[in-house]
């Protein structure tokens, strides 16, 4: 079988991020007491208020859910930020964060991942789930440093060396041109404590049609799920100040390579594919971005809107649709609960939006004066032209008249 060759690419910045976080808490240290000169450690069972600590989320950001997740009977909800509780007593409080939880999660509370783990590997949180991924994103007719479509064809080419027995690869086409959509390949089971997805993000986000930067080429996710002891053994290095780029390259490197086929029988003598060496030299390089965090509170309003006001909306309208008092009184609990840090941030966008306010309308007034000085000097113009014109008339009347009077 054909396959295509890669040629060697420019380097990118690739982005190492964290894209899925699961967690359960049952227990967590209390203050250390001293009895008979022996310093006691003892732990009590958490509770959500805790939790709502441990994120440093204020409790106002929640808000109960319907029904719960996981065999739990009860969750609340922050964004795709989610807290389960209510199953047996063995089950503690499980913690969720989806992909765009994290992503919410880095724009308007993180201080950064490796302070967020330390928090919660010291209150003993048993990791049940850790994505650790890698963004080859490009612009500009900038090729990446593989097409997912190439590496199927690698597969199926038996030039993939892999302690994973199998890969899934699947593809959408558009029927009514036969064009590809975006590939995805999935290395290893999804039950497995580590397992591997490659796609095509940029197809990811058209499907759910969310918007995409402008000369975007291609967008690859290179995507590791860690369940249970890998998890664990993967913050546990994160935490000892091992860079996210070194644990995924070492694990890459571990499980999967890409090698040019030789005349050896032995396929683990073969040499890696050069294209993969240079993806995973820099992938080596890389520590866990926070995806330039934003906290100001235009972006909390554009979080409100897309994501708050269909659940406003919708229980609002179950309660009969009551009038202001309403929205009213839900904005007298909400200032209540909130914090001194969210009064802070409140008063200082407040203070710079009156500022915007006043300057605006400084340059209204201005931009007015100016507009009345221009019509002014333009009705002058046209009574300067308008009275110049007329004496011109009366002066050509004056030459023409005696010639007139001849005439008779």
């Amino acid at each position: 079988m054909e396959l295509l060759e890669v040629e060697k690419q420019p380097r990118a910045e690739l982005i190492s991020l964290v894209d899925w976080v699961g967690v359960t808490l049952k227990t967590i240290p209390i203050d250390s007491v001293v009895d008979d000169g022996r310093e006691v450690h003892s732990r009590r069972d958490i509770v959500l208020e805790d939790i709502y600590k441990l994120l440093a989320i204020p409790e106002s950001e929640f808000r109960e859910m319907p029904r719960g997740l996981l065999g739990y009977s009860k969750q609340v909800a922050c964004g795709d930020i989610r807290i389960l509780y209510g199953g047996r007593a063995d089950m503690g409080y499980h913690v969720q964060m989806s992909g765009q939880g994290c992503r919410q999660y880095e724009s308007y509370w993180s201080l950064g991942w490796e302070a967020f783990f330390e928090r919660l590997y010291a209150a003993d949180a048993d990791f049940a789930r850790l994505d650790l991924a890698i963004d080859d994103i490009r612009y500009n007719d900038d090729e990446p440093y593989f097409w997912v479509s190439d590496l199927d064809r690698r597969n199926r080419g038996g030039v993939c060396r892999s302690k994973w027995r199998n890969s899934k690869p699947m593809s959408t086409v558009k029927l009514s041109t036969g064009e590809s959509r975006g590939h995805t390949i999935y290395y290893g089971s999804n039950k497995s404590d580590i397992m591997l997805r490659i796609y095509e993000k940029n197809f990811e986000r058209e499907a759910a049609e969310m918007e995409l930067e402008e000369d975007l080429t291609a967008w690859n996710r290179i995507e590791l799920q860690l369940r249970n002891d890998r998890a664990m053994a993967t913050v546990r290095h994160i935490l000892s100040g091992i860079p996210s780029g070194e644990i995924i390259f070492g694990l890459l490197k571990n499980y999967i390579n890409y090698v040019d086929r030789t005349d050896d029988s032995n396929k683990a003598r073969w040499p890696i594919s050069e294209f993969w060496s240079e993806f995973l030299g820099d992938v080596e390089k890389l520590r866990l971005s926070s995806r330039a965090p934003d906290k100001t509170i235009p972006a909390k309003k554009n979080w409100l809107d897309n994501s708050v006001s269909a659940t406003q909306a919708e229980v609002w309208w179950a309660l009969g649709s009551p009038g202001e008092d309403y929205f009213v009184e839900m904005m007298e609990r909400g200032l209540e609960k909130m914090s001194e840090e969210q009064w802070a941030r409140a008063e200082a966008f407040r203070t710079i939006l009156l500022a915007e306010k006043e300057l605006a309308a400084d340059l209204k007034e201005v931009r007015y004066a100016d507009y009345i000085a221009r019509q002014n000097e333009h009705s002058e113009d046209l009574t300067n032209r308008l009275a110049k014109e007329y004496l011109d008339k009366i002066k050509e009347d004056a030459r023409t008249s005696p010639k007139d009077l001849d005439a008779f």
